[in-house]
């Protein structure tokens, strides 16, 4: 029997609401204590989910996304993204810390714990039900899987009650050497229910060979187009076309780095869909519910 949702069990606001918490912090990490590296890696502590890897310890927060209705922006996901600090409070970009690990089983320990955590979190926040939730996953990781993708965050959506399609899986813009098995494994996400994007489109690896492969729900285009539109006026154009052709290849746009009023401009007469940036939202812990 399915157990009742966190967002059903908070919801009640009993001072014993943190029992059910409690309970399903124990059920994720016995499936995280199977990798045999940490045991019990999550916890709660100050009304929050925290994580650890050895010396790393890992928080959440949130960065909303808008959608562009009509000439205003409406909420329509938050992206959640891992704060890493050492022992000492000495802090680390998060693709610093998969790019250091070497150990394929580790980067799939530790991409399912980030997963677990800032799902737990955005759910002790109470979110609309039909608040979006996006998160990170390393296109290596999706290689080094062997098999059965999906199949563990599908097992922790079940006992939370959570229907995979609040989940928007964003894959990073890594090469990868398997484009075959990328592609299987974002085949089978998709199957399950979940939400596809690519993320970070228009800097390293990108290329539109991976929207023609991937078939993504989304593309995120790079804060570097929306930088050089913003400098260079004849660039606004060949953006506009950029995201006419995405939309031929059935993805909607998100515009990331938007960092101005004139951005936001740049990025809706582009015909982007949705937009993202610290001129609308930073990410912050707590999450934040309008423009």
């Amino acid at each position: 029997m399915v157990a009742a949702s966190l967002l059903e069990q908070l919801a009640c606001q009993q001072p014993a609401a943190l029992a059910p918490i409690e309970h399903d912090l124990a059920f994720i990490n016995q499936l995280l204590n199977a990798h045999q590296f940490e045991q019990f890696p999550l916890s709660l502590q100050a009304g929050r989910v925290r994580g650890r890897h050895e010396e790393w310890r890992f928080r959440s927060v949130f960065q909303p996304i808008y959608a562009l209705e009509n000439g205003t922006t409406r909420l329509w996901s938050v992206e959640a993204l891992a704060r890493v600090t050492d022992s000492f409070g000495g802090q680390l970009i998060p693709t610093v810390l998969f790019a250091a690990e070497t150990s394929p089983r580790r980067s799939v320990f530790l991409d399912r714990q980030l997963r677990c955590l800032h799902l737990l979190n955005f759910l002790l926040q109470h979110p609309a039900p039909d608040l979006v939730l996006s998160l990170n996953v390393n296109a290596q990781h999706l290689v080094n899987v062997s098999e059965a993708h999906g199949q563990f965050f599908a097992e922790v959506l079940q006992q939370l009650n959570i229907p995979a399609n609040r989940i928007c899986l964003e894959v990073v813009e890594d090469a990868v050497s398997d484009p075959m098995r990328l592609l299987e494994a974002v085949q089978r996400y998709r199957s399950l229910g979940f939400r596809i994007a690519l993320d970070d489109f228009g800097q390293g690896a990108s290329n539109l060979e991976r929207v023609w492969l991937l078939e993504p729900d989304y593309v995120k285009l790079d804060k570097v187009l929306m930088r050089h539109a913003l400098m260079r006026p004849s660039v606004r154009d060949k953006l506009a076309r950029l995201v006419d052709i995405l939309h031929l290849h059935g993805a909607l746009v998100v515009g990331e780095g938007i960092e101005s009023t004139m951005q936001l401009d740049i990025a809706r007469a582009a015909g982007c869909d949705f937009v993202q940036g610290f001129h609308l939202a930073r990410p912050a812990e707590l999450l934040k519910l309008s423009a």
